[in-house]
């Protein structure tokens, strides 16, 4: 089963950090999730988490971030992932909201 978890990018653009938090209670929720993709359509982002299998924890002690990106560069946008993963945060998926490029980034548990 799948659930999917729809916020407006005016909901991110508003309060990154409530956005993250609502991804964060999603995956906290009775059964296990695990994020699994991303899907920007027009003015709003679908985030798509599959339920795991018994005794598999998903991504109940993730902690999800959106960040601006600094440019569209490939060069700054590697660099950019590249020291979120050094401060210990996987990198989910870039979208666009405007001419802004935005990562969602999830915290990886027991690490940095």
């Amino acid at each position: 089963m799948i659930r999917i978890i729809t916020l407006s990018e005016d909901d991110i653009l508003f309060d990154r950090k409530v956005a993250g938090e609502a991804l964060d209670k999603a995956v906290r929720r009775k059964t296990p999730l695990r994020f699994t993709g991303i899907c920007p359509i027009g003015g709003t982002i679908m985030f798509v988490f599959n339920e795991c299998a018994a005794g598999d924890p998903g991504d109940r002690d993730a902690r999800f971030v959106f960040a601006q990106l600094p440019s569209r560069d490939p060069e700054e946008v590697s660099a950019t992932i590249l020291s979120r993963y050094s401060g210990g945060f996987d990198t989910l998926g870039t979208f666009s909201i405007g001419d802004d490029l935005w990562g969602l980034f999830k915290r990886i548990p027991g690490h940095a």
